[in-house]
């Protein structure tokens, strides 16, 4: 039964962004040969068939990205000119249509994103708490527009990983935590290290997330309040980009409520092999 078991471990190992390094040798078992490659035919239908989704995501997004540019440029030549026979109504329409267009400029731009994640190293040594600084700095300006106070908790952590997929899964988490948060609220990121694993927490003093929706929340195009979502500016991309990036890094991500009220994400990343090994010396 070795060979059972040796099968069943592999299997037990394959992921999305190793299917091509799944296959399963011939076994010395006979009657398992079969098995082995019919097995090994699955994985390349399922490799194909992903190749084709992501192909058509990315061609897609080029696509579109083109015309909403043109239009964007149009719109923006519009509104620096100076139109003084246009009513309230006119002026209102090129409003909605220029805020559209920006929404689904963003939302094509984050789908070409989430095509590429594949392709982008993951060999980057990462200053975590560095990190964390810029992005909360980079964010200063629209928390201040709530008058929420950003704090940063983070112990000096180094990590192996893709510098601009980290930044932009942080980014996106502490944007929706300032987005969904209340007034004169706070957004606290912290990071510390347990044992081969780095831990980043985002959490949020907002209304939290109903246990029934916390996976659903990570799917494409999710909104648990829809109309909010539209009026903050939200394409339903966000968190479902953030898991993409979290399993990209062999991590995962679980959300909490918090005991008084808000939510909390919890990520988990292994460190690196290169930082696993320098700890063993």
């Amino acid at each position: 039964l070795k060979p059972i078991g040796e099968f069943s471990d592999k299997i037990e190992e394959v992921q999305l962004q190793n299917l091509s390094d799944s296959q399963i040798e011939e076994n010395q078992v006979k009657e398992l040969n079969r098995l082995s490659v019919s097995y090994n035919k699955m994985l390349e239908r399922l490799s194909e068939a992903f190749k084709i989704q992501r192909q058509f995501t990315e061609n897609a997004a080029h696509e579109l990205r083109t015309p909403l540019s043109l239009m964007q440029v149009q719109l923006d030549l519009y509104n620096s000119g100076k139109h003084p026979g246009n009513d309230a109504d006119t002026i209102q329409t090129i409003k909605m249509v220029t805020e559209q267009n920006e929404r689904l400029s963003k939302m094509v731009k984050t789908l070409l994103d989430m095509s590429e994640l594949q392709t982008v190293g993951r060999d980057e040594t990462i200053i975590v708490n560095a990190l964390v600084d810029e992005v909360l700095a980079d964010l200063e300006p629209l928390a201040q527009e709530k008058n929420i106070r950003l704090i940063g908790k983070c112990g000096d952590i180094t990590m192996m990983g893709s510098d601009i997929l980290i930044y932009r899964m942080l980014y996106n988490l502490v944007e929706n935590a300032i987005k969904y948060n209340r007034t004169d609220g706070t957004v606290t990121v912290s990071a510390k290290r347990e044992k081969n694993e780095v831990v980043l927490t985002v959490s949020d003093t907002g209304n939290g997330i109903d246990e029934a929706f916390r996976e659903q929340i990570f799917e494409p195009f999710f909104r648990i309040d829809k109309s909010r979502s539209r009026e903050l500016g939200g394409g339903g991309l966000c968190l479902a980009m953030v898991r993409e990036v979290v399993r990209v890094h062999d991590g995962t991500i679980e959300v909490y409520t918090n005991k008084h009220s808000g939510t909390t994400f919890e990520v988990k990343m292994g460190i690196g092999a290169d930082f696993e090994k320098a700890d063993r010396k």
